[in-house]
């Protein structure tokens, strides 16, 4: 197999466009070493199962993504830390949806630890 594997032929989902306001913040929270803005155009919202030895459910994580590179090459802008019910993942993520649409997902988002589940 000579191609990374693509998940938007797994799940087909609707592309998560990054707003210009949210682009202009990502360029501050991600600056590369030649001083070029990073091109991304799209965010990854993803519920993760979580085990550990206390604990598992589920996690929530988001990644600005572009097509030219894997999603993985820089860190999350955001993720919980603790692992929460599927309910309560699913509906921070449309939360973060619902802000990312708003051109707000930085501002709202922007601290990578959330572990506020009484928010919701």
């Amino acid at each position: 197999m000579s191609q990374l594997l693509n998940l938007g032929n797994l799940f087909q989902r609707p592309l998560v466009p990054i707003g210009k306001n949210d682009q202009n913040e990502l360029k501050q929270i991600y600056p590369r070493k030649d001083g070029i803005a990073q091109a991304f155009t799209h965010w990854l919202i993803a519920l993760w199962w979580s085990e550990g030895e206390w604990s598992a459910g589920w996690k929530v994580t988001v990644f600005p993504v572009s097509e030219e590179r894997v999603f993985w090459s820089v860190p999350p802008l955001f993720h919980t830390t603790a692992p929460s019910s599927f309910d309560n993942a699913w509906k921070l993520s449309q939360a973060i949806l619902t802000s990312s649409r708003k051109d707000q997902l930085t501002d709202a988002f922007v601290h990578p630890y959330w572990d506020d589940w009484d928010k919701l």
